[in-house]
């Protein structure tokens, strides 16, 4: 039984805890083009959580870069949670965006 079960979490997939630098982009609701620097806490083949400065509404659809971890494309936000100063993002992959462990 994987970690997550045992945990009560019922999400399909199994998370993998990352720690790499994501950059992600977006449309305002005034219209204008948004760009910050984020932190990945952890990552699925589905979605990513992460850590950055800035609430984003839910139903947000921002652009992600993660190089170290091959992904750039699409993603819709889910939840949003303020911890501290940041807030824990969490996104899921649209458009077909997958995530698959390097080997």
């Amino acid at each position: 039984m994987r970690d997550m079960e045992q945990k009560g979490d019922l999400r399909r997939k199994t998370r993998s805890v990352v720690n790499a630098p994501l950059e992600l982009g977006w449309t305002d609701r005034q219209g204008n083009e948004q760009l910050v620097r984020a932190t990945v806490v952890d990552v699925s083949e589905h979605g990513i959580r992460v850590l950055m400065p800035e609430k984003l509404a839910l139903q947000t659809y921002v652009t992600l870069r993660a190089d170290k971890l091959g992904l750039h494309g699409r993603a819709s936000v889910r939840n949003c949670l303020k911890q501290g100063n940041k807030y824990v993002t969490g996104l899921e992959f649209s458009g077909g965006l997958k995530w698959k462990p390097r080997e």
